[in-house]
């Protein structure tokens, strides 16, 4: 039987004469996407939105010619998004006779400890902004529409991004989106010396550190054999110097091949990326906005708010409040093949 209210009648297991051992096999997936993000701590008082701006200076200094006034920097401030609160929870409710007549009270624990909803749903949303990266926007598993425009107003990855000061385009998608391997690897290095670019069209640089992948088996073992190596891995001769040695570290996004709903989608198992991310101001620029971390509301008790007295049914509940934007695609780089 399943259900959101814990009674005796539809959970008799829980107080009939046979006695149990409560098997629970499968785990959470450790949340590890918010690595990807600069966490930014808002809390109350600072209303429901933030923005994010770009700001940018020329590159060069100019020639000064004897008795002529020295040149002017430009100085501009560039695009911007715009980060919206986003709160969430969940409760589920167990009627006093379950309270009273529960034989397993590890059980029940276990069910109305209710730590994993939030932190679970906020890592599949972080996740989403790089598996639905190629989109503007999405529809998430509440119905809603998520936008995920950078400051441009494009996809976070495509081969056009705008400037907001130059006619020049830039690109953050591996041409082809090639599956991962030494040669495509290079395509995305390639892009790292020729596509960061300022909005005066300039050229910048930044430090790309980490590989990201979904879980799939063979995109993880190509990476691990990739880094790990101590020869180049496509020569057999084992003198030769494997020099992408411990360049990058390794980080694994367990839901990134997900529709939006959670479920697994093989067509996204091989999507990966080049990133620059943990370098706060000259990494990527994808934030994540605090206003209420996951947290259980007030534990219900006789005559507190999470007591329905009239049906003697207590309720346990979780919420957290949180917003995810990306200001530009710049800082990382992808390849999304669907085979």
């Amino acid at each position: 039987m399943q259900g959101n209210l814990l009674n005796t009648i539809t959970f008799s297991e829980m107080t009939d004469l046979i006695r149990r051992k409560w098997v629970k096999n499968q785990q959470m997936y450790k949340p590890v996407a918010e690595q990807m993000f600069i966490v930014d701590p808002i809390g109350k008082g600072q209303g429901n939105t933030k923005r994010y701006n770009e700001i940018d200076t020329e590159t060069y200094a100019k020639l000064k010619r004897q008795g002529e006034a020295v040149s002017k920097a430009s100085v501009g401030v560039g695009y911007n998004v715009t980060m919206t609160k986003k709160r969430v929870g969940i409760e589920i409710d167990i009627t006093q006779e379950m309270r009273d007549e529960n034989r397993y009270t590890e059980v029940g624990t276990l069910i109305t400890s209710l730590t994993h909803f939030c932190p679970q749903r906020e890592e599949l949303d972080a996740t989403h902004r790089f598996t639905f990266g190629t989109a503007t926007s999405y529809t998430d598993m509440d119905g809603d529409t998520v936008d995920l425009t950078g400051g441009d107003g494009l996809a976070i990855f495509t081969t056009a991004h705008t400037l907001k000061f130059s006619s020049l385009t830039w690109s953050n998608r591996v041409t082809g989106d090639p599956v991962f391997s030494q040669g495509a690897l290079e395509a995305a290095e390639l892009l790292t010396t020729t596509d960061i670019l300022s909005n005066f069209g300039e050229s910048r640089t930044m430090e790309f550190n980490t590989i990201v992948t979904g879980n799939d088996p063979t995109t993880v073992n190509a990476v691990k054999q990739f880094l790990n190596s101590t020869a180049d891995v496509n020569q057999n001769n084992s003198g030769v110097m494997n020099v992408y040695k411990n360049k990058y570290r390794h980080l694994v996004l367990p839901r990134l091949a997900t529709t939006a709903t959670g479920a697994n989608d093989s067509t996204k198992r091989r999507y990966w990326f080049l990133a620059s991310i943990g370098l706060m101001a000259e990494g990527l620029q994808a934030y994540k906005g605090v206003w209420e971390a996951p947290h259980m509301v007030a534990l219900p008790g006789t005559g507190n708010n999470m007591e329905d007295a009239h049906r003697d049914v207590w309720s346990y509940g979780t919420r957290s409040g949180y917003g995810f934007v990306i200001v530009s695609g710049r800082g990382i780089i992808g390849s999304f093949p669907t085979s």
